[in-house]
C-alpha cells in the first residue's frame, strides 16, 4: 500500500474489535443453546437430526477458537501517516502490544574487477509498540544492521532505536507525536519497508541529499484539517555541521537521538494532497542549524557553525497496476565562516546541492491471473543529482554530478514478501579514466543486484 490514503480511522478499528468480542459471545451462547438443545433431542430427535445437530455445534466451536487465536482478526497492512504497513500495525489495534518488523537481504555484482562484490544483510528489523488506551500510543523501531550487534569489519555499533515516540492522538485534524522521529521529507524515508519501493537499493537521491533514514529528536504536531490533505510539522535538534561531507552532504551530520548536541535547533514542514483516486503531490521543507560536537562535550565547541535548508517536491500516481514516481529535491548551506573555509574536509562541501528522478513500474501479473494476490512489476528508474553543484570554496568535484538508470523487476510471491533484481548503469560529469588505479571514478562502476525482503 502506497501513501496514498495513509490516513486511518483510528475508532473504526477499535468498533471492529468490539464487533468482534460482542460476536465471540454470541457464538459461546449459540454454542451452549445447541448443545443443551441437541441433549434435549437425542430421546426424540431422528439419528439424522442429532447428527446434524452435532455438526453445527463442531462449526461454531472451530470460528470460536479461530477468534480466540486472533485468525478472524488478523491485521491489516495499511500505512499510517506516511509510516510503513508494518510500522503502522500499532495503530490499528484497540489496546495492548503489538509486534511487526521486517528484514532485507541482498548481493551486488560490480562490473569492475577492481571492486570486490558484495553480499550483506543490510537489516533486520523490529516494531514494538503499546496502545495504552485509544488516544496515547507509543510505537519503535529497533535496527540490527548488518547481521550483528557489532560490524565485523568496523567494530562500529550496528544496532540503533530508528525511532521512538509517543504519540497523542486527540483529533483527526490535529495530533501530537513526541521523541525520536522520522523526518517526514520526500518519499522513502518514513515509507521505506522494503515491499513498498523498488529496487534492491533505495534511490541514491534519498540517500545522499535526503539522508535515510533521517531520524531527529523533537515534538510534532500533524493531522488531516480537511479530506485528502495532510500536514505534519515539527520542532527538532539541529545537525552537526563538522560531519558534513562533499560525497553525501548532510547525511553523516544527522545526530539520530545519541548524545545530541542540542544547542542548535531546525523545523521541518510536510504536506500532501491526495489530489484525485490513485494522484498524490505534496512537498516539504527543512531549515536548521548546524555546530560543532556532541552533546555535553565542551571539547569540541569552535566557530564551525552552518545553516542548511533544504526542500522537496514529489508526486506519486496509481492505477491499477501502474505506478508513476517523481521527486525534485534541493539544498543549500549558508552562513558558513572561515572555519570551513579553511578545513580542507568542509571546504568542498556543496554550498548547494540538488537532484531529481522519474520512475514506472507496472504489475504484469494481474493481467496474467487475474484476482491474483502476487505480483510481478517491471520498473525503470532515471535519477540525476549533483552534491557538488557549489562548494563553500575551492573548484567542484565532477565525479559527485552523478546520473544513474536502474532497470529490474520485484515479484511477490505473497504481498509481505518480495524477490528484486536489477542492473544499474552509473555515469558522471568526471573526465577522470575508468578502470585505473589512480584515476578510476568509483561512481562510474556500474552493477548487477538481487535481494530478498519481507515484512510481518
Amino acid at each position: 500500500m502506497d501513501k496514498i490514503g495513509m490516513v486511518r480511522s483510528y475508532k473504526a478499528k477499535s468498533k471492529e474489535v468490539k464487533l468482534m468480542r460482542g460476536f465471540r459471545k454470541i457464538l459461546i451462547g449459540v454454542v451452549a443453546t445447541l448443545a443443551v438443545v441437541g441433549f434435549s433431542l437425542s430421546g426424540y430427535a431422528g439419528e439424522e437430526d442429532i447428527k446434524e445437530i452435532k455438526k453445527q455445534i463442531q462449526v461454531l466451536t472451530e470460528e470460536m477458537e479461530k477468534l480466540k487465536l486472533g485468525a478472524v482478526a488478523e491485521p491489516k497492512y495499511e500505512s499510517f501517516m506516511g509510516l510503513g504497513p508494518a510500522a503502522s500495525k500499532v495503530y490499528g489495534i484497540d489496546k495492548g502490544l503489538s509486534l511487526g518488523g521486517y528484514g532485507e537481504i541482498f548481493y551486488s555484482n560490480y562490473q569492475d574487477p577492481t571492486k570486490k562484490d558484495l553480499a550483506d544483510t543490510s537489516r533486520f528489523i523490529l516494531y514494538g509498540g503499546y496502545k495504552f488506551n485509544e488516544w496515547i500510543l507509543m510505537n519503535t523501531e529497533l535496527e540490527f544492521e548488518h547481521a550483528g550487534i557489532g560490524n565485523a569489519q568496523s567494530k562500529e555499533p550496528e544496532v540503533y532505536t530508528e525511532f521512538s515516540y509517543l504519540d497523542f492522538l486527540l483529533s483527526k485534524p490535529f495530533n501530537l507525536r513526541a521523541g525520536l522521529m522520522l523526518m517526514p521529507v520526500g518519499l522513502i524515508n518514513e515509507f521505506h519497508e522494503p515491499t513498498v519501493y523498488h529496487g534492491v537499493l533505495r534511490p541514491e537521491i534519498e540517500t545522499n541529499i535526503i539522508p535515510t533514514t533521517w531520524r531527529e529528536l523533537g515534538i510534532m504536531v500533524y493531522g488531516e484539517p480537511i479530506e485528502n490533505l495532510t500536514y505534519k510539522i515539527a520542532l527538532i535538534n539541529g545537525l552537526r555541521a563538522d560531519k558534513f561531507s562533499n560525497s553525501t552532504w548532510i547525511r553523516s551530520s544527522r545526530q539520530q537521538g545519541a548524545k545530541v548536541n542540542a544547542d542548535v535547533g531546525a523545523v521541518v514542514a510536510n504536506i500532501n494532497y491526495k489530489v484525485v483516486h490513485g494522484l498524490l503531490v505534496g512537498g516539504s521543507y527543512y531549515r536548521g542549524e548546524g555546530s560543532t560536537g556532541k552533546g555535553g562535550d565542551i571539547d569540541a565547541i569552535t566557530d564551525k557553525e552552518a545553516k542548511v535548508s533544504l526542500y522537496e517536491v514529489h508526486a506519486d500516481f496509481r492505477y491499477e497496476g501502474l505506478e508513476l514516481r517523481g521527486l525534485y529535491v534541493a539544498g543549500k548551506v549558508d552562513n558558513e565562516n572561515d572555519a570551513f573555509k579553511n578545513d580542507a574536509t568542509l571546504k568542498k562541501v556543496g554550498k548547494k546541492v540538488d537532484g531529481w528522478y522519474l520512475q514506472t513500474a507496472y504489475d504484469i501479473l494481474p493481467l496474467i491471473r487475474p484476482g491474483t494476490e502476487m505480483g510481478l512489476s517491471p520498473f525503470v528508474r532515471y535519477e540525476q543529482y549533483d552534491t557538488n553543484k557549489e562548494v563553500i570554496s575551492g573548484a567542484t568535484d565532477p565525479t559527485l554530478d552523478r546520473t544513474i538508470t536502474t532497470f529490474g523487476f520485484g515479484f511477490k510471491p505473497h504481498p509481505n514478501v518480495v524477490i528484486k533484481a536489477d542492473y544499474q548503469w552509473k555515469d558522471t560529469e568526471s573526465a577522470k579514466p575508468e578502470g585505473t588505479a589512480t584515476g578510476q571514478d568509483s561512481n562510474k562502476i556500474d552493477q548487477f543486484n538481487i535481494g530478498i525482503g519481507f515484512i510481518f
